[in-house]
């Protein structure tokens, strides 16, 4: 696990190393080792934007989304937006799950951000997040408003900060 500078400084999303293992498990529980998954990762609204505090699973706000690929119906964000009005959070990035060791954004990816709002980050994690997985094997996508910059391996994990303890 590539660790940049003492506290990930230059870091697009930080987490600690134990939620993101954590996270990592129930994405695959989820997607069950056959299909995609995925969750919204969220911050504290008047705290540091980088600092991932909540997931939030697709499917807890949409039960019928997981169905190979991930179709997350419009009105299930009217849940993700008062949960986030109510908890004091904002959703700073998403996470979901691709086959194999593709961490490529999809045609479908880069056309149709989760959060199509500048400074949103996306990771995509391989193997249906059934192995191990350090932030140097997983895609980091930020998006601009009108198209992403991505970055893979070193230069991943130079932007998903993961925690080595805690």
């Amino acid at each position: 696990m590539r660790i940049r500078g003492s506290r990930g400084r230059g870091a697009l999303l930080r987490m600690k190393r134990r939620d993101w293992r954590a996270m990592l498990a129930e994405l695959g529980r989820r997607g069950h080792g056959t299909i995609e998954s995925g969750a919204f990762l969220l911050a504290s609204k008047d705290g540091d934007l980088t600092r991932v505090t909540r997931v939030i699973y697709y499917d807890d706000l949409d039960p019928d989304c997981l169905v190979g690929g991930i179709h997350f119906h419009g009105l299930a964000y009217d849940k993700l937006w008062a949960l986030c009005r109510t908890d004091g959070l904002k959703v700073v990035g998403d996470v979901h799950t691709h086959p194999a060791g593709w961490v490529e954004q999809s045609d479908i990816d880069r056309g149709s951000p989760m959060v199509a709002q500048q400074g949103h980050v996306a990771v995509i994690v391989p193997h249906f997040a059934q192995r191990p997985t350090d932030p140097s094997d997983v895609s980091v996508h930020l998006y601009d408003g009108r198209g992403w910059t991505s970055w893979t391996g070193t230069e991943a994990a130079a932007r998903l900060f993961v925690r080595r303890f805690v």
